[in-house]
């Protein structure tokens, strides 16, 4: 994965939520349009995203949120996206 790969992947979920401001947005569409590398995995979690949306929402406690955050840190170390 290129650097500016991975500038645009950081921000792909914030974009899918509808964070960004229209700048931005259109800089990840751009790279999107030109990248089939970036688009499979877009596509890829934009399914994730809307199929996760189709279950019921259930509590998790804080302790097994930072548990998941630490594990996901640790791994996104070893296998940058």
């Amino acid at each position: 994965m290129h650097k500016d790969c991975k500038v645009i992947f950081e921000k792909i979920s914030a974009y899918l939520d509808g964070e960004l401001d229209d700048e931005t947005c259109e800089e990840i569409k751009h790279h999107l349009k030109g990248c089939p590398e970036c688009l499979k995995r877009f596509g890829s979690l934009k399914k994730t995203v809307e199929l996760c949306k189709d279950f019921p929402k259930e509590e998790v406690s804080e302790e097994i949120r930072q548990r998941l955050r630490d594990a996901l840190k640790i791994q996104l170390k070893q296998d940058p996206v």
